[in-house]
């Protein structure tokens, strides 16, 4: 669906989250980039933890944010978050409401999901322009109980980067790659090569090597990080080429070629190591200096692909150093580069400029140690540097650290690393940790590797942007309106929508385009409620058949990331023993733990002969789909809508006025309805415009006859009032909106109570804002377990300055 954009963007910055009473009748053409200021959002998801068992509740708040300034933005009001399984399946999926860019929700992780890796996704409607580059994606570790089957294993090989300029690949997967700094080696300019070695799972492996010439020199030695980063410095010979030579941790080798230096060309190498300047060396060898000596070069810097810096300089030397002062510069991940005098790119590098802002979040519990099921009281405190309260929203999450690894990432580290920097980055809470003293070397060396070859900001400049998504402001109520007898649209006609349920306002009006066409938009729907919908003419007469489409949109398909069963780790084995633990535990005190069932045998059916109008028809072993109709399943416009969703296979029928085909073999075969077990209908397509809240259940048969013809059966079974109707101008229908996210249960001990307590998150609170001092307070009880409880504060200030806190307290016995 396309609207005026820029309409819909002022009408958000001037009204809010208002609704609009009269909505367009007609879409107008999709927005063109000259007509607005292209905008970018970010999202961040903070979880309770990155940790869970089976029969669990995961918990998250959303932070929406401008994509350049990180400030909270309302440009979207709806948030799509999918739970992605191992096989790349949605498996869960909720819509959550932001207002002023913050939002929370819950997933019920179930007793019978398997164990393995999973997928959070977060995104809205309008970063769907932009691929995946803005798309939030965390991954979170299920536990399973016992009984329940593991996913299977797949080990997932480092995808390959075409950017990467050299690289190895083992034989048992581990791979080493080299990152010239700045993008080139040049031949008789000393340069830095960064690199990184990684294993088949993506996870840094140390090694050591030796760099050796053609001709056998040794010329130099190196050793990586822990997480497989390192650099060594090279002055290339002309005539002479390079490769490293060394082991994996594991002993396995590796023998990797440099890419060829330049003959010509500049160098660029960066200093970040000062507080207050960036300095940019520039180098270029005699044959360059000799040809362009006095040229103008610009040294610019971007972030999220807008010039913040840039200045010319004359190359009068070999080698000139440019200072750029950081007060310039933006917090986060900045790009710098080298132009020529034709103002081509001959160079690039990331720096990291911290944030100025210092923002302190102090959290102290109201004592150090705590009997179980005590009452805690924490106190947050947000200042900046001259010990000034801070307006701040935040989120709080009180886990059992004896159980529950640490998160491996916040939204400091998403928002002004993750988000831009792409692909895997290990442990990426550790470079925003004040504790760790050489935080912005590790980070310099990550962006000298893995920010070489993968900055979101320079693949969309690498692409030509199409708008196709809009921001959402609410939900959109679309559907058509057409005559009873015959498919033909009814033009110009009155649409009123009645939303007893809705936030705000509950009538909207509007009137059909010339195609039939109804279109009412930011609309608040939560939950599952009912809307009602007539269609009158200008004399208040009914007339036509209304119908309604699907409420949002399709989700985004999961991308095709190979997962493994569990990464294994030492935090992975830790948390599964003590997870397990604390479930035989519970179990202990429950009354009862299940019951006892009689044998169940399972036969291998592989052909089931049917027989229907004296026709035999046989399955050989086909997938049966046999549904029943929830409340869930009302969001469907009608039947039609419905089963081109839920059935694999199906589709809608271009060639009749309603219905679906199903292709096998390159045949169209369209299916036989069966209704209540009583008839077999083959031209009665108004069953498809059923709506789904008149269907009980359904039921989807493939069988083969005795031609090899295939045939599909679909068994109905509708509610009596399916056909009572007889006003079609009126529609009322269930829809499901915003989830209604749960309260998360903290139980009362103000009385002693013996009921058995072994929570794993001891206390959630999504929405804690700190007042006009800075200050906030929670307070919550114990669970039974003796053990080290984790408090984790993240959020955000009013400014956009994210912020961390991690505390601590102990529960004894």
């Amino acid at each position: 669906m396309k609207h005026n954009f820029r309409l819909l963007f002022f009408a958000a910055i001037l009204c809010g989250t208002q609704q609009l009473l009269l909505a367009q009748s007609k879409p107008s053409p999709a927005p063109k980039t000259a007509s607005f200021k292209l905008f970018f959002e970010k999202v961040y998801l903070h979880t309770d933890r990155d940790y869970y068992a089976s029969g669990d509740d995961l918990w998250f708040k959303a932070y929406l944010v401008n994509g350049e300034s990180n400030y909270p933005t309302f440009t979207s009001n709806n948030l799509y978050v999918d739970l992605v399984s191992s096989e790349s399946k949605i498996i869960s999926r909720e819509i959550i409401r932001l207002d002023d860019g913050m939002g929370y929700g819950d997933f019920k992780l179930t007793d019978s999901i398997p164990g393995g890796i999973y997928h959070l996704r977060a995104y809205t409607n309008w970063m769907r322009n932009f691929g995946d580059n803005f798309i939030f994606d965390k991954q979170i570790t299920v536990n399973s109980i016992p009984g329940i089957k593991p996913v299977a294993a797949v080990i997932k090989k480092s995808r390959k980067n075409k950017a990467a300029i050299a690289g190895d690949d083992a034989g048992n997967g581990n791979k080493i790659s080299l990152f010239p700094e700045g993008g080139s080696m040049v031949e008789g300019v000393m340069g830095i090569v960064g690199f990184k070695a990684e294993d088949a799972l993506g996870n840094g492996v140390q090694v050591n090597g030796t760099v050796l010439s053609s001709q056998g020199e040794t010329v130099g030695n190196f050793a990586s990080t822990s997480l497989g980063l390192g650099s060594f410095a090279l002055m290339p010979v002309a005539g002479v080429t390079y490769h490293v030579k060394g082991n994996y941790k594991d002993g396995t080798g590796f023998d990797v070629d440099l890419p060829a230096a330049l003959t010509e060309g500049y160098a660029m190498h960066i200093k970040n190591s000062d507080t207050t300047n960036v300095q940019v060396i520039v180098s270029a060898n005699p044959a360059t200096f000799a040809k362009h000596k006095g040229q103008s070069l610009t040294i610019a810097s971007k972030h999220a692909d807008k010039i913040v810096s840039d200045g010319q300089f004359v190359l009068n030397n070999e080698q000139t150093a440019i200072n750029i002062p950081k007060a310039k510069l933006p917090a986060g991940v900045n790009s710098i580069l080298l132009y020529d005098e034709q103002k081509r790119p001959n160079c690039e590098r990331l720096v990291y400029i911290n944030c100025n802002n210092d923002i302190r979040v102090t959290v102290t519990s109201d004592k150090s140690s705590y009997k179980p099921k005590e009452k805690t009281i924490l106190n947050i405190s947000v200042v900046n540097a001259q010990n000034q309260p801070v307006k701040a929203n935040l989120s709080l999450a009180a886990v059992d650290g004896n159980v529950v690894p640490a998160n491996e990432g916040s939204i400091a580290s998403y928002l002004l690393l993750q988000a831009d920097v792409r692909g895997k980055i290990e442990n990426a809470a550790q470079y925003f940790d004040p504790v760790n003293a050489n935080r912005f070397k590790q980070l310099d060396l990550l962006l000298l590797t893995q920010g070489w070859r993968d900055f979101v900001w320079k693949r969309l400049a690498d692409s030509t942007l199409k708008l196709s998504y809009l921001p959402e402001a609410g939900f959109t109520i679309s559907g058509k309106l057409r005559s009873v007898l015959i498919n033909k649209p009814i033009p110009d006609m009155n649409i009123t929508l009645f939303a007893p349920g809705a936030k705000g306002n509950k009538m909207f009006f509007t009137k059909t385009d010339d195609k039939g066409k109804y279109f009412l938009d930011n609309i608040e729907l939560y939950g599952t409620q009912t809307l009602h919908i007539t269609s009158r003419d200008d004399k208040g007469k009914k007339s036509g058949w209304v119908f309604l489409d699907t409420i949002g949109h399709d989700p985004v398909p999961a991308p095709q990331i190979p997962v493994i069963e569990q990464e294994p780790s030492d935090a992975l084995a830790a948390f599964n023993a003590a997870s397990k633990t604390r479930q035989n535990n519970a179990r202990r005190f429950r009354v009862a733990d299940g019951v006892t069932l009689n044998e169940v045998v399972i036969k291998d059916v592989h052909k089931t002969i049917v027989s229907y109008n004296g026709e035999t028809l046989s399955t050989f072993g086909y997938p049966e789909y046999n549904n029943t109709i929830t409340a869930a399943d009302y969001k469907y416009k009608d039947l039609e809508d419905y089963l081109v969703h839920k059935i694999p296979g199906a589709q809608t029928n271009n060639d009749a006025a309603q219905g679906i085909v199903f292709h096998f073999g390159g045949k169209p075969v369209v299916p036989r309805l069966t209704v209540d077990k009583k008839e077999d209908i083959f031209e009665r397509l108004d069953y498809y415009s059923l709506s789904m809240d008149q269907v009980i259940s359904v039921k989807v048969d493939h069988y083969v006859n005795g031609a090899g013809g295939d045939v599909i059966y679909i068994y109905l079974t509708l509610k009596p009032t399916a056909f009572d109707k007889k006003e079609f101008n009126i529609l009322n229908t269930e829809v499901t909106g915003y989830y209604s996210a749960r309260t998360f249960y903290s139980p009362n001990y103000e009385y002693p109570s013996n009921k058995a307590d072994q929570r794993t998150t001891i206390y959630w609170e999504p929405m804690i804002t700190t007042d006009a001092n800075g200050k906030a307070s929670v307070s919550y009880y114990n669970a039974d377990p003796k053990s080290k409880i984790r408090v984790v504060v993240e959020g955000l200030t009013e400014k956009g300055v994210p912020v961390v806190s991690t505390s601590g307290y102990n529960v004894n016995q």
